[in-house]
């Protein structure tokens, strides 16, 4: 939710809220200050995000992929049409952050970035945990290929650092 009206609609008629994490400080205090008038509301919300994901062996691969298909390839017409929108009525993006803002909208639609080897990427999700975030989405370039490598290498790390119960596994009978 990007207005404060948008916001305040969740918080009376909502579970949970969604808000783009662009600085995690920002973050930290935005999410203390939405709970907070939440609380005086007499409501339980959580909040959430969006976030990208380019997971790989090693950053240089994850940074090459990164530069690949959010730089070299974007579309950068697109891209500024989406930020213009994304701006006429939203206050949720602070506008001296517009670089990083429009970045971030061709990596994955203003998602805070997850980029890196897998344990760079569980530190990314740990600190989006701290900042007070009760959870986020995950985008990938392409999913079926990227997922199974996140789920693999990301989500033990997870698990041991307690964010993430263990997964259970399953056999055919």
């Amino acid at each position: 939710m990007g207005s404060g009206e948008g916001r305040d609609f969740a918080i009376g008629n909502a579970n949970f809220l969604f808000t783009p994490a662009i600085d995690l400080e920002r973050s930290r205090t935005e999410v203390a200050e939405l709970q907070q008038k939440a609380a005086a509301a007499r409501k339980a919300v959580n909040v959430l995000t969006f976030s990208h994901v380019v997971c790989r062996p090693t950053e240089e691969e994850a940074r090459q992929y990164l530069q690949y298909f959010a730089q070299d390839n974007a579309d950068w017409g697109a891209v500024d049409n989406l930020v213009a929108l994304q701006f006429a009525n939203a206050q949720s993006f602070p506008h001296d952050l517009l670089a990083l803002i429009r970045d971030r909208m061709a990596a994955g639609h203003g998602g805070f970035p997850l980029v890196g080897t897998p344990q760079q990427v569980a530190a990314g999700l740990i600190s989006l945990a701290e900042a007070g975030f009760k959870g986020t989405t995950l985008s990938f370039v392409d999913y079926v290929k990227e997922f199974p490598y996140f789920r693999d290498t990301v989500l033990p790390i997870l698990e041991a650092h307690g964010l993430r119960s263990p997964r259970e596994i399953r056999h055919a009978a």
